[in-house]
């Protein structure tokens, strides 16, 4: 896993923004379907939700595509739902902010997670790995060297976003 890493800092970096920004958006459809009304998601002020690029980099590191496809989703329900989990931990217990709630859903394990959207974000991560991140690579390999300086405004707005929230909101 180092020696991956290692060798694809890069695309791991410019995934993680490019899945936090993409989930980002979805979120907004998804409350303006649902709700009827423009919620921002997440805690950052930026168009980033950083738990789906943080899933997205754990399921690169540990989802095989070699292995069974329903070994693979069995997998990512797993790894989503401990992200989930421990974001909504980190968020909630650390910094007093409490992002969702699924206490009143089946099956919820101290209202991180609930069976249903661990179901759902397994299904997403499922497409995500096996259909959006060869797509994503070829984005990715096409900018060439013009990922580095993405990499970078990325990396500064995200701190900067960081800073903002940190200190002023």
């Amino acid at each position: 896993m180092i020696k991956f890493i290692k060798r694809h800092w890069n695309y791991l970096i410019f995934s993680f923004f490019c899945v936090s920004i993409a989930a980002w958006c979805l979120e907004i459809l998804y409350s303006l379907a649902i709700r009827c009304k423009f919620v921002l998601p997440g805690t950052l002020t930026g168009p980033w939700c950083p738990v789906y690029g943080t899933t997205f980099l754990a399921l690169l590191l540990f989802v095989q595509k070699k292995d069974s496809p329903v070994y693979n989703f069995v997998k990512i329900l797993v790894i989503a739902s401990i992200v989930e989990y421990l974001a909504s931990f980190i968020s909630g217990e650390i910094f007093h902010h409490v992002i969702w709630d699924y206490s009143d859903r089946f099956m919820n394990i101290n209202g991180r997670i609930c069976l249903g959207m661990s179901f759902l974000f397994a299904i997403l991560g499922y497409i995500t790995i096996y259909y959006l991140e060869p797509w994503l690579r070829r984005i990715y390999v096409n900018l060439g060297r013009n990922v580095n300086k993405i990499n970078l405004v990325f990396i500064v707005c995200f701190f900067f976003d960081i800073f903002i929230n940190i200190f002023f909101i």
